[in-house]
């Protein structure tokens, strides 16, 4: 019977592992994302930044993302949230991160310093990159989309 018990928890431990990575891998793609943020997608694809995928800038790392990432799905199956109108998560510490990972690294230190220089300045007096510039998002999309769920 021992035996038993642990073939059955082994299995089960498996199949969380195996279910776990499987979902891992499903819930950071562009098109799990936009299943229910298709309005923010279409603005995203109307931007700045197609080529950037959502988790580029919408992340707040593994565990938070996963934590409240179940918390959702619990509201949605219990019917407190509907995920059709639910708004991004915003991480603008992690989004400006984001930001200057991509737009003062080295290669734009080395090919535009005055860019650096210039924003380096502005970085004191400005808590985030959003403060002077749009995120990416057209916002005539998003309000498009804030009139439909008024009505």
């Amino acid at each position: 019977m021992n035996k038993l018990w642990i073939i059955v928890i082994a299995g089960l431990l498996a199949l969380f592992a195996v279910g776990g990575v499987a979902g891992h891998k499903m819930t950071k793609t562009d098109a799990f994302c936009s299943s229910c943020h298709a309005y923010h997608k279409a603005s995203w694809d109307h931007g700045m930044h197609p080529e950037v995928g959502c988790l580029d800038c919408h992340t707040g790392g593994f565990w938070r993302d996963k934590t409240q990432g179940a918390r959702k799905v619990w509201l949605v199956f219990t019917g407190q949230m509907d995920p059709h109108h639910d708004q991004l998560a915003s991480y603008p510490d992690k989004t400006m991160a984001n930001c200057i990972g991509c737009h003062m690294n080295e290669e734009v230190a080395t090919v535009a310093p005055y860019y650096i220089e210039r924003h380096s300045e502005y970085l004191q007096a400005a808590p985030h990159c959003i403060g002077c510039h749009e995120p990416g998002h057209v916002k005539s999309i998003l309000s498009e989309r804030n009139v439909a769920v008024r009505q």
